[in-house]
């Protein structure tokens, strides 16, 4: 454990395996904040903040080539949802699609799909009454659904149903390449699907419907979606000739640009969470340069000094733990650090 030289780092805990971390999410299990990791290894790990201790998750395996196409288990980009107390385990890269686990008996609920093999730019899941909606990013953001009380939804995988064929994604209109940031989220009640790919992106996920397109003028690695004042916005950050890490803002209602502004940091910004604290929105980016910074939405300032994650950082989220909102940081050296977002 590093020493505590920052008066702004709470706790500091590495995996027992000291691996990198690819991604994290955090699952809130019977009111307990469970971060729920993948290491570049094809690891699971959950950390339960609270207690400090770290459990290995093996999950089941899947089919790997029925179709004589193969599958490689690579994780990532995860996601999760807790439905009913079981927390659904979603995970996908460079070299496997999207896969569906029970994250604590380690069941396979869908396997990955064998003719769409890799997720590039993100995961996300949310509830639709009965079932799970999964949100992909590759050459577009893919839709698949999970209905275990609906016979009538086949598979998106390999199944032991003979009879059973693929269930079909999905897409997402507007994308002429690779997804590179991916985020899912509500506005004025319905879901929405904010992407990258050589725009930034809001779609309708029901229908489909583009509702905005920003231009980039960068590589975008990184969008979230949130609100300033209860003002519906679109964040993005991306990396241009000029800036490593760029953060624009957009009203996710009428399209208009309202804040741009640099990050500081001195190398790729790979991620970024939004979170309203108070009465103030609070965006936090994480960066290979090995800092993460917190920056005030309302007119782009950075609130107090980097915070020092020692390597770089790949994975960032601002969650609750004991009545407050904390930072969470994870990605080289296996390392999952907790700070205060205010100084």
């Amino acid at each position: 454990m590093p020493r505590m030289t920052d008066t702004r780092l709470i706790k500091s805990s590495v995996n027992p395996s000291e691996t990198n971390i690819q991604d994290f999410v955090v699952a809130h299990v019977k009111g307990r904040p469970l971060v729920v990791c993948a290491t570049h290894v094809h690891e699971v790990w959950t950390w339960d903040m609270a207690s400090d201790e770290w459990v290995e998750r093996p999950l089941a395996d899947f089919d790997n080539g029925a179709y004589g196409i193969p599958v490689y288990p690579d994780f990532l980009h995860v996601a999760v949802a807790v439905v009913d107390g079981r927390v659904l385990f979603a995970a996908g890269g460079a070299r496997q699609g999207p896969g569906l686990w029970d994250l604590m008996s380690g069941d396979l609920l869908n396997a990955p799909p064998e003719f769409r093999t890799w997720v590039h730019g993100g995961l996300a899941m949310f509830q639709d009454g009965q079932r799970t909606v999964l949100v992909a990013g590759g050459s577009g953001p893919a839709v698949w659904v999970w209905d275990p009380s609906d016979d009538e939804v086949e598979p998106w995988g390999p199944s032991d149903d003979e009879y059973a064929e693929e269930q079909e994604p999905r897409e997402l209109p507007g994308h002429g390449d690779d997804v590179r940031g991916l985020a899912v989220g509500l506005l004025r009640g319905r879901p929405v699907v904010v992407s990258s790919s050589d725009n930034i992106l809001l779609s309708d996920l029901e229908s489909g419907e583009l509702l905005h397109e920003w231009s980039a003028d960068g590589l975008v690695h990184a969008v979230a979606l949130s609100e300033i004042g209860g003002r519906p916005v679109v964040l993005a950050v991306m990396e241009s000739d000029e800036t490593a890490g760029e953060i624009r803002v957009w009203d996710a209602v009428d399209g208009d640009l309202i804040e741009d502004f640099s990050t500081g940091h001195t190398d790729r910004v790979s991620a970024v969470d939004v979170a309203v604290i108070g009465d103030r929105t609070l965006a936090v980016t994480g960066s290979d340069d090995g800092t993460v910074r917190v920056f005030d939405l309302s007119d782009g300032q950075q609130i107090g000094a980097p915070l020092a994650h020692e390597g770089e950082v790949w994975t960032v989220a601002v969650t609750p733990l004991e009545g407050r909102q904390v930072v969470l940081t994870a990605g080289r050296g296996g390392a999952v650090r907790v700070w205060d977002p205010l100084p």
